[in-house]
Order: C-alpha cells, then sequence, then structure tokens
C-alpha cells in the first residue's frame, strides 16, 4: 500500500508533505499487508537534517562523540529491519533449527545454514522465504530462529536439514499458527519474538552477520511529511494509525538522545 499526500489521502490534516518550519517532526509511516501500522516522529531542530536513508544527522556531532552509540544504533537498525521484513512477509510461524553436536563456531554454522536454505529453495522454489536469526544456547551451541510463511512439512524439513549439517547432526522443530488465542502466532508477535535475539547477540561474534534472509520479500515504502512543533505529536500519530488501519494503537514510547523519537504502532 503506497500513499500520496494529496489534500485527500493525506496522512493528517496537520501533518504537510515538506518540511514548512525550521523545528519540528519529521515523520515516517509505514503500512503492512497484515494491517499493522507504524508511524516514527523524529524531532528536528533549526540546523538539524535527516539523512538520505532517513536517519537523522545533527551538525555539530563529531566523530569521536558518534563512535559510541554506533553500535547501538547497528543492532537497533538490524533489529528493525528484522521486524520490519517478518511484518512485510506476513511471517505466521516459527522454525528452530539446532546442532546435536557443540557447535560454537558461527561461521560453520552459517555455511551450513546457507546449505540448507539452498535445498529448501532446489525443493520449494520461491515458496521458500525466511528471516534467519543465530542464537548461542546456555551449553554454547548455536542455534538458528527462522520466521517462515506457509506450510512445510516437519519430515521433509528435518531431512534436508540433516542433510545439510553432516556429521554435526541436528533437529528441527516448527510452531505452527493457532487460529485464535492470545498466544497465536500472528506476523506481529512473530517479528517481535524473532527481533529480540537481534539484541542477544550483540557481541563481536555476531556482529560479522545478524541476520539473514532470503525470497521475495517487498519491505513497503514510507510516506513522509512534516509537524511543526508545538502539535500533540502523539495524539497525531494515533489518529494516523487508526485511519489507516482496523487494529487499535497498542505501542507508544518515547526515547531521548542525540534526537528526540516517538513511536506509535498497532
Amino acid at each position: 500500500m503506497t500513499l500520496n499526500a494529496t489534500p485527500e489521502n493525506a496522512l493528517h490534516p496537520l501533518i504537510t508533505p515538506g518540511r514548512d518550519t525550521g523545528n519540528g517532526y519529521a515523520i515516517s509511516c509505514r503500512y503492512y499487508p497484515c494491517d499493522e501500522v507504524e508511524v516514527t516522529a523524529i524531532q528536528l531542530g533549526y540546523e538539524d537534517s535527516l539523512k538520505r536513508g532517513g536517519g537523522a544527522k545533527r551538525k555539530t556531532d563529531s566523530k569521536e562523540s558518534m563512535d559510541a552509540p554506533t553500535l547501538a544504533k547497528s543492532c537497533a537498525r538490524a533489529r528493525t529491519t528484522v521486524r520490519r521484513k517478518a511484518l512485510s512477509m506476513q511471517a505466521d510461524r516459527m522454525l528452530t533449527l539446532t546442532f546435536k553436536d557443540n557447535l560454537e563456531d558461527i561461521d560453520v554454522a552459517w555455511d551450513r545454514f546457507k546449505y540448507f536454505s539452498k535445498l529448501c529453495r532446489f525443493r520449494w522454489g520461491k515458496r521458500w522465504i525466511y528471516i534467519a536469526v543465530p542464537e548461542y544456547q546456555k551449553r554454547g551451541a548455536v542455534h538458528f530462529h527462522l520466521a517462515i510463511v506457509g506450510y512445510f512439512h516437519i519430515n521433509t524439513i528435518r531431512r534436508l536439514w540433516k542433510r545439510a549439517v553432516g556429521m554435526y547432526g541436528g533437529n528441527v522443530d516448527i510452531t505452527s499458527p493457532q487460529k485464535f488465542g492470545k498466544k497465536s502466532w500472528n506476523p506481529k508477535r512473530i517479528a517481535n519474538y524473532i527481533s529480540k535475539y537481534i539484541a542477544k547477540n550483540d557481541s563481536v561474534e555476531f556482529n560479522k552477520r545478524r541476520y539473514s534472509s532470503g525470497g521475495d520479500i517487498q519491505l513497503p515504502e514510507p510516506q513522509r511529511g512534516w509537524l511543526a512543533l508545538g502539535v500533540p505529536v502523539i495524539k497525531v500519530m494515533a489518529e494516523v494509525v487508526e485511519k489507516l488501519s482496523r487494529r487499535q494503537v497498542t505501542t507508544i514510547w518515547e526515547s531521548e538522545g542525540y534526537f528526540g523519537i516517538t513511536y506509535v504502532s498497532t
């Protein structure tokens, strides 16, 4: 769903297509196929600007002052990407891949997973769409959490994984969606579940590669706008969410740092 800022379908009467004041909020809104909506507002001063990709860049920042938060920001970007991809692909179940032996070498684990993914692509073609995040078990072994979409026979998955891991041995577990109840594996719950492992894996070893994805996953283009300072930003953002989705607002948070960021979503 791509929105164009016209008087008829603008995000909100108070949100303008371009920056028309010195101080205010840069608004970004994404609508996902699963009817989830997220709206982000970044507060900018007169001399602040947005980078081409949408991130904020403060004019007075020095390289030294940015070194420390860069690590945390890198982790946050990866977590956001994983969450957005899971929502975009409408993931509906979780797959866990484990190694029988105490495999602690993350590079070897990724090699085995890459081979497994090729086998799955050969078996199911374009149906094989996934997001994978590694995690260390308590005993030190690596395993993978995958968000997938659609039905795949557990025995076939297990056979392909065991073929890929070879002498290391391994097993699989699939958590299928439940149609009813709060614990159903809907896209939002899966997106939040798998993205949390990005934070757990924020170490030197995992900095090499925090996640992997495959298949045709098309992220929705954000609609951007500008909201003047002094306007009740959370109220406006909530009204945007309610306009675009049949779902209610469930998440609201604000953060302070280099920029004040406000986030509202279904």
